[in-house]
């Protein structure tokens, strides 16, 4: 077998196989650093990406992280824990869970003490599975979602074993050179991102004939709602992606697809819109507000008329500034 795909007895070919390999931290950052508030949906990826590279059939995409302290809590390992909950559902995922390791440094310049956490078995662990994958024939090419030198004796390793072994980034964040020199061939992400990032949600308020919002969107409405009165309370916003991916609410889908959708009908009604907070694209309720028996939470509502008398007050600062 090698590049080529195997082939079983005259002219019968046998289809190409993909596997997927993510080095997980370096894959969100150089996500973040490059496409800054547009998310991806890692099952539209892993089926654009096995087309793109002449495969026929994804055998697994693996997915290698470090992970917080789980009596740490914080926004970050609640965000990461979201996204690895939401990978595992996906058919063909398989996530690796590393925990990070606490170590500590002195400063050069102040002589202080500083703490931190480092990944460690990640990028081993990554190459050791694909070189043994590669070993048992479960696949015909590798794709690895990394710009980071240390994979580069897997790439070797499995071109050697007939392989193909591609890497894929996004432009040339993070990427090193000598790794591309490695590889059998590299993909830009970037240069493809719309055919895999989730679609962006209407930035203007598009109304069509009025109508009443289903029971699925009532009561993403209402957790609308309740996400405003939580972050704007203390001079924030709601985030479009944070209150799609992880906002916790109750009787809403938690399917991001789902609450996407659902958000996007509300903003064709005329019940919600967006606009940019800080660079970042915000979600907010237009409309009266509710009553107390629509929010079940008297506390909630009271909540929700002081965050708009303040955001009335600094938009009238605003003006007069």
């Amino acid at each position: 077998m090698g590049s080529m795909g195997r082939l079983v007895g005259p002219n019968m070919r046998v289809c190409m196989r993909v596997a997927l390999f993510f080095d997980g931290k370096n894959h969100m950052k150089d996500l973040r650093r490059a496409a800054e508030d547009r998310w991806i949906d890692h099952g539209a990826l892993a089926d654009w990406i096995v087309a793109h590279v002449g495969g026929e059939r994804m055998v697994g995409a693996y997915y290698y992280t470090g992970v917080p302290n789980p009596q740490e809590d914080s926004s970050d390992r609640r965000a990461l824990s979201d996204l690895l909950d939401e990978l595992e559902k996906k058919a063909g995922f398989f996530v690796k869970r590393f925990n990070r390791r606490a170590s500590t440094r002195d400063c050069p310049h102040c002589a202080r003490i500083i703490a931190y956490t480092e990944e460690k078995m990640v990028d081993t662990s990554l190459v050791a599975d694909m070189i043994t994958l590669a070993t048992r024939d479960a696949y015909d090419i590798a794709v690895v979602f990394s710009g980071d030198l240390d994979v580069a004796p897997a790439l070797t390793a499995a071109q050697a074993l007939g392989k193909q072994a591609w890497i894929a980034t996004f432009g040339d964040f993070g990427l090193s050179r000598s790794l591309t020199r490695a590889a059998w061939d590299r993909v830009d992400l970037l240069e493809h991102f719309d055919e895999f990032a989730y679609p962006e949600l209407a930035m203007t308020q598009v109304r069509r004939a009025p109508a009443a919002p289903d029971q699925t969107d009532r009561e993403v409405l209402r957790e609308l709602r309740r996400a405003e009165a939580h972050f704007m309370a203390g001079g924030g916003f709601v985030g479009a992606h944070y209150f799609i991916h992880r906002w916790k609410g109750h009787s809403i889908p938690d399917a991001p697809d789902d609450r996407r959708q659902s958000v996007q009908r509300l903003i064709e009604l005329g019940q919600a819109e967006t606009y940019l907070a800080d660079g970042k694209t915000a979600l907010r309720t237009i409309g009266e507000e509710p009553t107390a028996l629509e929010m079940d939470d008297e506390e909630t509502v009271e909540m929700m008329r002081v965050t708009e008398s303040m955001r009335r007050l600094r938009q009238r600062m605003e003006r007069e500034g």
